[in-house]
């Protein structure tokens, strides 16, 4: 194929001379567009909200521009001219294409490249790292509209057809939009499928390949065959199949055959996979409210807000229609690895599964077929599908219902289409200087101190991850992600794309560390699951009963109270920070000596209400909530054992205690022993309450990756009811329910757990920092006597619940290897603290529980007091 460089040469000239002006207005802009884009303009006065859309969108008129430049190209030579313009013609169809494409690269592709690259370097990329990030595709989505463009400067021999083709293709295509489309195609009993979400490349996909083959007919006739009526109908059927691409009959293109798709690509020979995810009812009985009801209670109320119904959608219910919610939690149990060079101890980084698509239906005796249940497309949580609780919002009608009846057996049916994904964590230090992971491309953190967050930034050009996420080390609760869902767009689509992801973790003093994790998260399955459970609400009827039943009109009353007789005071230990102290001292007993109790993880002071009375018969005794629990303050700072232990002794100060008998349960240990070596003048002795541990160890090795993996396998504990969460004594039934035998005390409840839904309050990030803080204990450096009580499980039956299945046999693997694992453990535990600390007392209690001071008070009280007594 031999190309005339004389013909294309002139072409070139001429449209450069023919377009010099525009052309200048469009290097202008190309220039300033990515300059635009990388400003922070929060700082300008004026409206904010405009300064803070303006780098986002600036893009479009560049984009724009750009465009305008081709078709002006493109109407230089219409199809006529070729034959008759008196400085080149006739000339050969694949020059004039050629000579277009290399005015286009002049123009248009080749300033935009350097506008880019010069504004990289501008704002603190390499070289390498701005030429590397320019050679990218910005936005896909874009291609729709340009490829419509393209085709009508093709067809349109001046501006005044263009703008005739334009204004059809508007009515014709773009104004009736979504909302307008939808009904009237559906009058004409055409449904169309769903918002496909992270699925609709699929017909993004079909809209370019449409315009690709449309643009190249449109050239062979318009250009080739001058056959103007040809080039017009395939423009017209290359627009009637985008209209079909976006706006899809359910009948061509519906959930079920998106999601078929995807997994046809994504899922391989992974069938282990599929028992990966676990799914349960994070609330026993489903919040729910009939729709037209005179009066509604608060939860009620807000449920309803939160649903964001349509009119129509409440109109279509009818009369009686009852809406509800359905929190549902994932359980994801694959975990990943990473060794942290900041730390001693690997980090486990779990799979995590999105939710694609869901729906629900009903089954009942009653009814002739299953009901599938209308979902709200509108709700308030609607973009947060890779949580780990989920809570869909759902209409029944007022007429099915009746159908019902109060004493049907129903069941309601769940079932989510997700994608499983794979994490690839990697460790970037906080020292903004970028570096290059395969996954993520070019990234850099950077600590910005007067917002108290760290900015983290990756540059990634050609394939893309499904997701990309920042978490500081050691502190999933932390982390955030670049979107609400999984980017599910095909590898090929993306081979020419480049994305910036922009992620920022905020408290970041709380964490104090020099690196943070950036993980690159890719799909590995699509998955099916699915959840049955009887009666319409999570249960049966008589557990969970209809709202329009005088059973649901249960109400919670104010008999939860705290009952233990302890005085409420907050102690101040530094700038914004007051913790929270329970004093059991009715009065001071000068005789007596003084215990200090300090919680465990996640619980506060109050969980001593019960044991502490009996303690206050013969001692002083008082108690402390930490710093980012309960009632205490939660600052962003003062998590490690130096601060916390300081915390310990500045509350001691302010109660005028010169010394005391540390007594810590859990998580509480980490204070005694530190407390124990570094301050024995403080410290008369100490009791570890199931506390003496070395959990830095613990949580570190292949043993910890194995039983994490098998501790993940567990059944989750079953939610509280509605009908045993109206009081303390009501919760009996709960105890009773669990095998427990007694619940934690009524005023660690309060202060713990939100008595509607059963859902702890504590926020997990204050507890993740708290974790972070630990420190291995040393134990040699002790010299003041010390007490351990241990909860050790005497057989596997002492870890088999009252809720897990009994008769499965998979199961009963599990806990034998787990008893094995955690019996050694806590011997080994025992062992350390009885050889390096000298002088020390450790007592095993078998099958206790590790609320041990409530499952085996007597045991406790008894070893406490003996071990006082020799003091």
């Amino acid at each position: 194929m031999n190309f005339n460089l004389n013909v294309i040469q002139a072409l070139v000239r001429k449209d450069l001379l023919g377009l010099l002006p525009l052309i200048g207005i469009s290097l202008l802009i190309f220039l300033i567009v990515p300059a635009i884009a990388s400003m922070d303009l929060s700082a300008i006065g004026g409206d904010q909200e405009f300064w803070a859309l303006l780098p986002e969108n600036i893009y479009w008129l560049g984009y724009f521009v750009g465009l305008f430049l081709v078709i002006s190209a493109l109407q230089l030579d219409p199809a006529d001219s070729l034959d008759h313009d008196w400085l080149t013609r006739p000339i050969v169809r694949r020059d004039w294409m050629l000579a277009k494409l290399v005015l286009l690269t002049l123009v248009f592709l080749l300033p935009v490249f350097i506008s880019r690259v010069i504004t990289g370097v501008s704002i603190g990329m390499g070289p390498g790292v701005a030429i590397y990030f320019a050679a990218g595709i910005e936005r896909f989505d874009a291609t729709v509209l340009a490829s419509v463009l393209v085709m009508m400067g093709l067809l349109a021999p001046n501006l005044r057809k263009l703008i005739i083709l334009m204004i059809s293709v508007f009515f014709v295509f773009l104004l009736p939009g979504w909302s307008v489309t939808r009904p009237l195609l559906a009058a004409i009993g055409i449904p169309l499928g769903g918002d496909y979400d992270s699925l609709m490349w699929v017909q993004g996909m079909l809209i370019v390949i449409a315009s690709i083959i449309g643009f190249s007919l449109i050239f062979w006739f318009q250009y080739c065959r001058r056959q103007r009526r040809a080039a017009y109908a395939v423009f017209w059927t290359t627009i009637a199949i985008i209209f079909l691409s976006v706006y899809t009959p359910e009948s061509l293109y519906n959930w079920d055959r998106a999601v078929a798709l995807n997994a046809s690509l994504i899922n391989t020979d992974n069938v282990e996979l599929e028992d990966q995810v676990f799914l349960d009812q994070a609330m026993a009985c489903f919040p729910a409210a009939i729709v037209d009801a005179e009066n509604h209670s608060e939860q009620e109320s807000n449920m309803l807000v939160q649903a964001r119904w349509s009119q129509a959608a409440l109109s279509d219910a009818g009369p009686g229609a009852i809406s509800f919610a359905t929190p549902i939690r994932y359980q994801e149990r694959l975990i990943d690895w990473i060794s942290p060079t900041t730390e001693e101890r690997e980090r486990g980084i779990k799979w995590r599964f999105n939710r694609i698509h869901s729906e629900a239906w009903l089954s009942s005796a009653g009814l002739d077929e299953t009901v599938e249940l209308r979902r709200s497309f509108a709700a308030e949580n609607r973009y947060a599908p890779i949580s780990a609780t989920k809570t869909d919002h759902w209409l029944l009608e007022g007429e099915t219902l009746n159908k019902l009846g109060p004493d049907q057996q129903v069941s309601l049916t769940i079932a989510y289409d997700g994608v499983l994904l794979s994490p690839t964590p990697y460790e970037l230090a906080v020292d903004g200087v970028r570096r290059r992971f395969p996954e993520l491309g070019y990234c850099k953190a950077e600590l910005d101190s007067g917002a108290n967050e760290i900015n983290v930034e990756c540059l990634k050009r050609g394939v893309q991850p499904d997701l990309v996420s920042a978490e500081f080390i050691g502190m999933e609760s932390s982390r955030v992600d670049s979107n609400f869902r999984a980017n599910l767009t095909n590898n090929f689509v993306e081979s020419l794309k480049r994305q910036r992801y922009e992620l920022t973790l905020p408290h970041a003093s709380i964490a104090d560390n020099p690196s943070v994790i950036v993980t690159a998260y890719n799909a590995e399955r699509m998955l099916n699951k699915q959840l049955t459970m009887p009666g319409l609400l999570g249960d049966k009827p008589s557990i969970c009963p209809l709202p329009n039943s005088d059973a649901s009109n249960i109400e919670r009353p104010s008999s939860w109270s705290d009952k233990s007789p302890h005085e409420i005071s907050f102690v101040s230990v530094e700038r914004g920070v007051r913790l929270e102290v329970l004093d059991w001292r009715q009065e001071i007993k000068p005789d007596a000596k003084t215990l200090f109790l300090l919680p465990g993880l996640g619980a506060t002071a109050h969980s001593y209400d019960d044991v502490a009375i009996r303690l206050a018969q013969k001692y002083n005794v008082v108690g402390m909530t930490r710093r980012g629990t309960g009632d205490s303050s939660k600052p962003d700072r003062g998590y490690e054992i130096e601060r916390l232990a300081q915390d310990v002794l500045q509350v001691m100060d302010a109660l005028e205690l010169p010394s005391a008998i540390l007594l810590g349960h859990s998580f509480g240990g980490e204070e005694l022993s530190y407390l124990g070596a570094n301050h024995p003048d403080r410290v008369e002795g100490l009791i570890y309450a199931d506390a003496a541990y070395d959990r830095v160890s613990l949580n570190d090795g292949e043993s910890l990756k194995r039983f994490r993996e098998l501790d993940i396998q567990l059944p989750e504990i079953p939610p509280v009811r509605p009908s045993e969460a109206i009081s303390y004594e009501s919760l009996k039934a709960y105890a009773q329910r669990l095998g427990r035998s007694r619940n934690i005390p009524e005023g660690e409840l309060i202060a713990s757990y939100d008595l509607s839904t059963g859902q702890v309050k504590h926020d997990r990030l204050y507890l993740d920092a708290l974790m972070r803080g630990i420190v291995a204990p040393d134990y040699r450096s002790i010299s003041v006597p010390a007490l351990a009580l241990y909860a050790v499980p005497g057989s596997p039956d002492a870890l088999l619940e009252a809720w897990y299945n009994q008769d499965d046999p998979g199961l009963h693997l599990i806990l034998d290897e787990l008893f094995q694992m955690e019996r050694a453990r806590k011997l080994e535990q025992i062992e350390r603290f009885e050889s390096e600390l000298k002088g020390s007392k450790a007592v095993i209690l078998e099958d206790a529980d590790h609320w041990i001071f409530l499952s085996n008070e007597e045991e406790v009280l008894q070893a406490i007091d003996e071990f006082i007594d020799e003091l």
